[in-house]
């Protein structure tokens, strides 16, 4: 187990480098995620990982990539996309007259899930068109949320004819989203915990980031996501995510991980 110094000089290092506030995880959970990342990166102890850290790339890079849960891949639980573009967009657009869409993609990573989104409202034809505010804490994933090229691995629940209408090859591994689907995406660095949220979103879309958030930062989290959506909009969270007390943050339980607004 680290001590308290230990674990406040890991957490000073990691908030400087990334963003990432590890004081709002669990303990327990980050004592064994930690104690593996730092066997990982071959230091002895507390002090070199710390040194590494903060003087190699790498080790930033792999430290967002085992800590993080990322939604790293498009189309991620097909099925709930499916429901999302049947049964919750058509209840979203019939409560809306001829403004564009507005959502927001909390925790979005390096932009699988926001592009994700474009390409269902672009299969849907929106009649108002659509925003989405992408964001993210850290900075580097979304530069490479900017970027918008992948590796197939990203890209392997995507139907090949969305495939072929949405990406352009770049190299033998690698694809580029076209850039209509850049034009309807803003990507920023927001911290859910610290910064304020913007309002009258018709459905926010926050999967898999608070699973290890300790229970009171859950609850500022679950209150700002629900503050920031317009009345009947919805809330989609993650697969290993639930809203026990939606009701105190004015949410309702509609399906598995979709919570609307009342």
């Amino acid at each position: 187990m680290f001590s308290k110094a230990e674990l406040e000089r890991l957490r000073q290092a990691v908030l400087k480098k990334t963003g990432l506030d590890l004081g709002y995880y669990k303990e327990n959970q980050l004592q064994r995620r930690l104690k593996f990342i730092i066997q990982r990166a071959g230091a002895k102890d507390v002090e070199e990982y710390v040194e590494l850290f903060l003087t190699r790339p790498e080790v930033v890079e792999e430290f967002r990539n085992r800590f993080t849960i990322n939604v790293s891949e498009f189309f991620r639980n097909p099925e709930k996309f499916e429901e999302l573009g049947k049964k919750i967009l058509p209840d979203i657009l019939a409560r809306k007259n001829s403004s564009a869409l507005r959502v927001w993609s909390a925790g979005c990573s390096i932009g699988s899930e926001p592009y994700s989104l474009a390409i269902l409202f672009e299969e849907k034809g929106l009649p108002g068109g659509y925003q989405i505010w992408a964001t993210d804490v850290d900075y580097d994933a979304l530069e490479e949320a900017r970027g918008g090229v992948y590796s197939k691995d990203y890209l392997k629940n995507v139907p090949s004819e969305l495939f072929k209408k949405y990406f352009v090859p770049e190299s033998e591994n690698r694809f580029a989203v076209r850039p209509l689907l850049k034009r309807h995406i803003v990507f920023e660095k927001h911290d859910l915990l610290r910064d304020e949220v913007k309002k009258r979103f018709d459905l926010v879309v926050c999967r898999n980031v608070v699973i290890y958030f300790e229970d009171e930062a859950k609850e500022i989290v679950f209150d700002k996501l629900a503050q920031s959506l317009e009345r009947g909009g919805y809330l989609w969270i993650g697969s290993t995510e639930r809203i026990n007390n939606a009701q105190k943050f004015g949410l309702r339980y509609v399906s598995p991980f979709f919570y609307q607004k009342e």
